[in-house]
């Protein structure tokens, strides 16, 4: 609960942190203040339940920093939840969320971040107790939030299905063999088909073996490959945890298939992808005697901190803040916003 708190209060307080910041100010100052207009006659074409529910806040006076500080406890309330009911070692999983998540999803990634931490929850709450009607209703609702959502519904499916650990790996390989191929190209020949123009913007042409050796497919690979050493031991517990574990790998199969879109790709199997805050936190109570769990925990905080670097240089490079003679990312905050970091450098640039 402290460091749920802790993680909530650095969210309500930030300023600027974020590539998508002041991207979301500028929409929610576009929202109507009347929910029945921004229905009837909105600017935007956000999902129009996350246009309405800001709508709504702004209707009844809150501003741009109030609306980020109930996104932002709703995110992690529902991360929380998820993190204590299914982790042996809640603690740990919040500690696995901030390392990989927290920066981009709590503060930058508004709409996805909700339906993300949303449903998860319900996912695995529908998964245990399978209600598949349940999770169509919730999926349904969130699609208006963020459209990505929609394969919660895929997901819940492949849970169903008791694969084998080694269909498992071939579905691996074999998505990874078609992320090598060109689809990109291909899809980019089919514009004359009506709609298409909607997702030729998201997609690339494939680079051969540059997709597996840049850093979006090599730490999918390498947790791939954490997940299928602790297969069979995690499976064994019985219960609910090899469909949990399943939902994980196919979610990085449909990473692998839709390579050829990246944003799609890494949005997409980000749902199944969460888990890894619930899964590798388990996978050290697997150990029995103090020294293999010993070395499992260094390893886990080796790489924690070696993604967590990863996070801050994105957001460093994606806000400009590379740009600055810092060793440090600093966190810019609403008490000092006034002496935002970039504000003198950038009127200098100006007077340029």
């Amino acid at each position: 609960m402290l460091f749920f708190i802790s993680l909530a209060c650095l969210a309500f307080f930030r300023y600027g942190v974020g590539p998508d910041y002041f991207a979301y100010e500028y929409l929610f100052n576009r929202l109507d203040e009347s929910p029945i207009h921004e229905f009837s006659f909105g600017l935007d074409q956000q999902e129009i339940l996350f246009r309405l529910f800001g709508s709504l806040l702004k209707s009844i006076g809150f501003s741009y920093q109030q609306y980020l500080m109930v996104i932002a406890m709703i995110n992690l309330y529902y991360i929380s939840k998820i993190c204590r009911k299914y982790s042996e070692n809640p603690t740990l999983s919040l500690f696995l969320y901030f390392c990989f998540y927290y920066f981009v999803w709590t503060f930058s990634g508004l709409r996805q971040g909700m339906t993300l931490a949303i449903g998860i929850y319900y996912l695995l709450q529908c998964i245990e107790k399978d209600k598949f009607l349940q999770l169509i209703i919730i999926t349904i609702v969130l699609s208006f939030v963020h459209t990505s959502s929609i394969i919660l519904i895929p997901l819940y499916l492949v849970s169903k299905i008791d694969f084998k650990k080694k269909t498992l790996i071939y579905f691996v390989l074999f998505s990874i063999f078609i992320s090598l191929l060109p689809v990109g190209a291909f899809i980019q020949r089919l514009a004359w088909i009506p709609f298409m123009d909607r997702i030729l913007p998201y997609t690339a042409f494939s680079n051969g073996l540059n997709n597996i050796f840049d850093f979006q497919s090599t730490i999918r690979i390498i947790f791939l490959c954490i997940i299928f050493f602790y297969y069979d031991a995690y499976t064994s517990k019985g219960g609910y945890s090899k469909r949990i574990i399943n939902v994980y790998i196919i979610s990085y199969c449909f990473y692998f298939l839709l390579k050829f879109s990246e944003i799609t790709a890494a949005r997409i199997a980000l749902y199944g992808g969460l888990l890894n805050i619930i899964l590798l936190a388990n996978f050290y109570y697997l150990y029995k005697d103090q020294v293999n769990k010993l070395i499992y925990a260094i390893c886990l905080i080796a790489l924690s901190a070696l993604y967590l670097t990863k996070e801050l240089n994105s957001l460093e490079k994606l806000t400009g803040l590379d740009s600055v003679d810092s060793f440090q990312t600093p966190y810019t905050n609403i008490f000092h916003k006034n002496d935002y970091y970039f504000k003198n450098r950038y009127i200098d640039f100006l007077d340029e």
